[in-house]
C-alpha cells in the first residue's frame, strides 16, 4: 500500500554565505586535495544530501527522535520509511568577479612547534557572499502541523545552522533570505489538478513562523575587538615577484581583504589550551607520540574537537570522533582592495637597480592612491645568517610583506552551550572556565597568531571583549551581554568562584 500523502509543502528561498563554504568532491582538481564538489554539467553545487544531513542534525538537537524520524523518515521500520522531505540539489552560479579561493592547512607538532609530518594539506572554498538556492518539498498528511521544520527554517534564517565541512574553522556559516512557501492540497482530484496547473497556495511566513515560535539554542558567544602590535598576517600560498610571500587574502563581495583565517586563530587557541591542561594536569608530549594522538588531550579534545580514532582489533562501536563546541570566525581586515590591483602587486618585479621603485607604485595605486603605501605594507628583507661564515647564508634572502598599518574587524568565537549540556553535562562548567583562562591569556598578548610569531610577529592587543549569552542553564550571570575584562574580575565573584570550584574538582578528578 503507497503512503498516504495529503498535503504538500514546497519551500524556495536562499542561502547567502556569510563565511566561505567548502562541500567536499572526487575529482575536480588534481592540484587541490580537498576539491569542491562538481555536478554532471561541470559546475559546482552542494548535494541535497548534505543539507539535509545539516537540517536533519539541527532538527534532532532540540526534538524527539520519533519527531525526527517523522520528516526524515527510518530505515529501519516499515511504519516510516523514506524520507517525507526532499532537498534537491543546488547549483551554485559564480557571479561576474567571484572565483574560487585555495586555502593551505597544516597541523603543528607538540613538540617540536614545526610542521606536522603527513599533516599539511590545501582545500578548495567557494568565497564569501556566494548565492545557493534552497528548495525542499515536504509531503505530509493534512492533520500534520510542520512546526519543527518552520523552526529549522527560522534557524536557518538567523544563521544557526552552518552547512559543509570545517563548520567549526570559520567555514560555512549561511543566512536564509527571499522564503517562498506553497500549500498544495492532494486530498481530493480538484485539489490534485490545482496542484498540477498551479504551484500551490501561497502562504505568509510571518504568520507561520507565529505558529512555531523559534527558541535558539544555549550559546555562549565572544566579540574580541583588537589591534596588532606588531604585523599581523597568515601567509598565502603564492610567492610575488618583488617580494617573495605576501598576505593571504579572501573575497569579500566584489573586492578583496586580508584575512586570518578561523583554523588559524582556533588552532593557536586549541595549543594554549593544550599547554593548560599539560601543566596543571602533569601531562607530557613524548617525541615518539604521532600528531593525532598528541591532541588527545582530556576536555580539549571536548571544547576543540577531535578526529576519530581507531578502535582495538577493528571494532566499529559508535563513533569516537567529536565536533568542536567552539567554532571560530574568519577574521578580516577593514582594507579593501579590487583583486586586478592586488595581481598587479604581487607580479611587479623589482626596478632595475634592484629597488622598489616599481613596486612602490603598484602598490600605491592597489592602496587607493595613498601617497606613502610602505606605511601600510612595507617589504621586509630577512635573512638566515651563516654560522661559520657570519655572513648571509646562500639562497636564504627572503622577503615579505607586512601589514604594519592595517586595522583589523573583530574576532568572533561561538560556544555551543547546548552540545555541552546535551553530550558532556558533566563538564560543562570545566570547559567553559578552560575557555576563559585562554581568552584572559590573549588578552594579556600571551598568545601571538598568524605567520612569523617565532621572529617578531603576531602580537596583538585586545582593546574589548564581550560577551552574550542565550538560554544557559546554571549560567545566569552569563546570560545577555556583558563586558569582560583581562583580568576576569568583571564575571564577578560568585561566578568566578563557581568555575573556579568546577575546574579544581575536574582537575582533581
Amino acid at each position: 500500500m503507497a503512503r498516504q500523502i495529503e498535503t504538500r509543502w514546497k519551500i524556495s528561498a536562499t542561502l547567502t554565505a556569510l563565511t566561505p563554504l567548502h562541500v567536499g568532491g572526487i575529482g575536480g582538481d588534481v592540484d587541490t586535495d580537498l576539491a569542491l564538489a562538481v555536478n554532471g554539467r561541470g559546475n559546482y553545487y552542494i548535494p541535497g544530501t548534505s543539507m539535509a544531513g545539516a537540517l536533519r542534525g539541527w532538527m534532532a538537537q532540540s526534538n524527539s527522535e520519533a519527531q525526527v524520524k517523522n520528516y526524515w523518515g527510518d530505515h529501519e521500520s516499515e511504519d516510516r520509511g523514506a524520507s517525507f522531505i526532499l532537498v534537491e540539489d543546488a547549483e551554485i552560479a559564480m557571479e561576474k568577479g567571484q572565483r574560487i579561493e585555495i586555502r593551505e592547512g597544516v597541523g603543528i607538532d607538540r613538540h617540536t612547534g614545526a610542521a606536522a609530518e603527513r599533516f599539511k594539506y590545501n582545500r578548495a572554498i567557494l568565497p564569501k557572499g556566494v548565492s545557493v538556492p534552497l528548495k525542499i518539498t515536504l509531503d505530509c498528511q493534512e492533520s500534520h502541523d510542520p512546526a519543527e521544520l518552520w523552526q529549522v527554517l527560522q534557524a536557518l534564517e538567523c544563521g544557526d545552522i552552518r552547512i559543509g565541512a570545517a563548520k567549526t574553522r570559520g567555514l560555512g556559516k549561511v543566512q536564509l533570505t527571499g522564503i517562498k512557501i506553497q500549500r498544495q492540497d492532494l486530498s481530493s482530484a480538484d485539489g490534485i489538478f490545482e496542484a498540477l496547473l498551479a504551484e500551490g497556495q501561497l502562504q505568509d511566513w510571518s504568520e507561520l513562523k507565529k505558529s512555531a515560535p523559534y527558541m535558539p539554542p544555549a550559546r555562549l558567544d565572544f566579540t574580541l575587538g583588537w589591534k596588532p602590535r606588531d604585523s599581523v598576517m597568515v601567509k598565502a600560498e603564492g610567492d610575488g615577484i618583488a617580494v617573495d610571500i605576501l598576505p593571504l587574502l579572501s573575497q569579500v563581495d566584489s573586492r578583496v581583504r586580508f584575512v586570518i583565517p578561523g583554523s588559524s586563530i582556533k588552532g593557536v587557541l586549541r595549543a594554549h589550551a593544550e599547554r593548560i591542561v599539560r601543566t596543571v594536569c602533569y601531562l607530557e608530549v613524548d617525541s615518539e607520540t604521532k600528531f593525532n594522538q598528541q591532541l588527545q588531550v582530556p576536555l580539549v579534545e571536548i571544547l576543540f574537537g577531535s578526529a576519530e580514532k581507531n578502535q582495538p582489533n577493528g571494532s566499529k562501536n559508535g563513533s569516537q570522533g567529536n565536533i568542536s563546541a567552539l567554532a571560530v570566525d574568519d577574521c578580516y581586515a577593514t582594507l579593501e582592495m579590487t583583486a586586478s590591483d592586488w595581481a598587479a602587486v604581487g607580479n611587479t618585479p623589482k626596478a632595475k637597480d634592484d629597488t622598489f621603485t616599481q613596486f612602490e607604485k603598484t602598490l600605491a595605486t592597489a592602496l587607493g592612491g595613498r601617497s606613502k603605501p610602505f606605511q601600510t605594507l612595507q617589504p621586509a628583507m630577512h635573512v638566515a645568517i651563516d654560522r661559520w661564515t657570519g655572513g648571509a647564508a646562500d639562497s636564504m634572502l627572503y622577503s615579505v610583506l607586512e601589514p604594519i598599518g592595517v586595522s583589523w574587524e573583530s574576532i568572533g568565537l561561538s560556544l555551543d552551550a547546548a552540545r555541552l549540556c546535551r553530550y558532556h553535562p558533566q563538564v560543562v562548567k570545566p570547559a567553559i572556565a578552560l575557555l576563559f583562562l585562554v581568552l584572559r591569556d590573549f588578552a594579556n598578548r600571551k598568545i601571538p597568531i598568524g605567520y612569523g610569531t617565532n621572529r617578531g610577529m603576531g602580537t596583538v592587543e585586545v582593546t574589548e571583549m564581550t560577551s552574550h549569552g542565550s538560554s544557559l542553564s546554571d549560567l545566569d550571570e552569563l546570560m545577555g551581554a556583558q563586558t569582560i575584562t583581562s583580568d576576569l574580575e568583571s564575571l564577578g565573584a560568585p561566578l568566578l568562584n563557581d568555575l573556579t570550584q568546577a575546574w579544581q574538582q575536574w582537575v582533581d578528578s
